[in-house]
């Protein structure tokens, strides 16, 4: 989907803005299309490095006369590409 992003592990305020987009939608009769039902996908870790993984977000929507849209989907990849450092100071 359009909202779907790929993050760093660490970002967690980009995550949050993530979490919290909400798709759009229009009907051809019905003006106002907001009673949109979000299920949240839990996060599934990459096999190997627990610390990166997806999460995939659906949502869907009915008009005024209880029809329903296509399943909208969003996918969150979280990465983790940065090495680690060393914060204990070296010797001299």
């Amino acid at each position: 989907g359009s909202l779907d992003v790929t993050l760093e592990c660490s970002d967690a305020a980009g995550l949050a803005t993530a979490q919290a987009q909400i798709p759009t939608a229009s009907d051809l009769c019905d003006s106002d299309v907001s009673n949109i039902t979000k299920i949240s996908g839990q996060f599934v870790a990459s096999e190997g490095c627990g610390n990166a993984g997806t999460y995939t977000n659906t949502w869907t929507v009915k008009d005024d006369c209880g029809n329903t849209s296509d399943t909208f989907t969003q996918v969150i990849t979280i990465q983790d590409t940065t090495a680690p450092t060393w914060t204990t100071a070296p010797t001299a």
